[in-house]
């Protein structure tokens, strides 16, 4: 039931843009290194956080009105039913949390993206360096300063450097985006409140253990998001829940921690794991239903150049380049 609003997400069509290639293909000889977001300096915090809020000042890839950070969220909630729920899950957001990446470069940031551990937080999100009012993200919405958003109060984010950052869009039904300016908010489950203890079950270093045992990509791949990844999107709650999601600067941090534990998973057979891809795909027209391949392709909308998902199986191959 926590799940409910995240396994509804739905997709919008929209008119294709010439796809930006900000992607090089080469030979990855240097891999950088992600870490954690408690492991960074305070200047390269800073330099992120600045880097992310610049994002709002770019116009759009996509030939829209709003920013090339409302992108991220606008692509995310297009290609939803066919990037949820099936094989492509890790592969594209992969790849989209590696266009991202660059684009925070493009923005003046020197670092790379990095990931929130948040087995370390247990129950206690709230008190997470991640959410830190000076060098982190901000807390919890606050329940004195509220906004009307397609007819619910929401409680907007009022502390942070993220604050009076503006999203432009909200996922609203199944087959509709709302464009509608609006506050960043959150509805964190946490602490020892009933649906925190049932919810902190799936997202602890014993459950992401069990998770990892998996032996095969199909089982593993569903296994991940639908516990961990999903309990995290639910338990933050507000701009986490819908398909929107990439509203919130949250969900890079959170899915650079899902790609991390598939990295893990991948290193531990490294032979067999980096050519593992099976499961289903879905058409986002009728839902129909499909087997996933290697050679099958990762739509970013204009946002940055289509991949394959063998292009990406590799955080150390021809399009990617780091490790963890």
């Amino acid at each position: 039931m926590l799940l409910a609003n995240l396994l509804t997400f739905v997709s919008f069509a929209a008119a294709g843009a010439i796809p930006y290639d900000n992607v090089p293909r080469t030979t990855c000889t240097n891999p950088v290194k992600r870490v954690e977001w408690r492991e960074l300096k305070a200047a390269d915090k800073q330099g992120y956080i600045d880097a992310v809020l610049c994002l709002k000042t770019k116009p759009s890839r996509l030939g829209l009105k709003t920013s090339l950070y409302d992108d991220f969220p606008y692509v995310h909630h297009k290609y939803n039913l066919i990037i949820h729920n099936v094989a492509a899950f890790l592969p594209w957001h992969r790849y989209f949390t590696y266009v991202y990446e660059q684009a925070l470069r493009e923005c003046g940031y020197t670092g790379y993206a990095t990931y929130w551990d948040w087995t370390k937080d247990v129950k206690k999100l709230a008190k997470s360096p991640v959410m830190s009012s000076k060098l982190g993200i901000g807390g919890d919405g606050s329940d004195t300063r509220t906004e009307t958003l397609d007819g619910k109060t929401i409680r907007c984010v009022n502390d942070g450097p993220f604050k009076n950052l503006r999203p432009a869009y909200q996922s609203r039904t199944p087959t509709e985006l709302l464009t509608a300016s609006h506050c960043l908010y959150r509805e964190l489950t946490d602490g020892e409140s009933e649906g925190s203890i049932i919810s902190a079950q799936y997202y602890n270093a014993t459950y992401v253990a069990i998770v990892q045992k998996n032996a095969k990509f199909d089982t593993y791949h569903t296994a991940l998001e639908g516990g961990p990844h999903g309990i995290i999107h639910s338990s933050m709650g507000g701009e986490m829940n819908p398909a929107t999601s990439p509203n919130d600067p949250v969900f890079f941090f959170h899915h650079a921690q899902i790609d991390r534990l598939w990295w893990l998973w991948q290193q531990a057979n490294p032979k067999a794991r980096l050519s593992d891809y099976s499961g289903e795909t879905a058409n986002a027209k009728n839902q129909q239903r499909g087997k996933a391949a290697l050679k099958d392709l990762l739509l970013m909308g204009g946002l940055a150049k289509d991949v394959t998902v063998k292009d990406v199986m590799s955080t150390t191959g021809s399009v990617l380049c780091y490790k963890y």
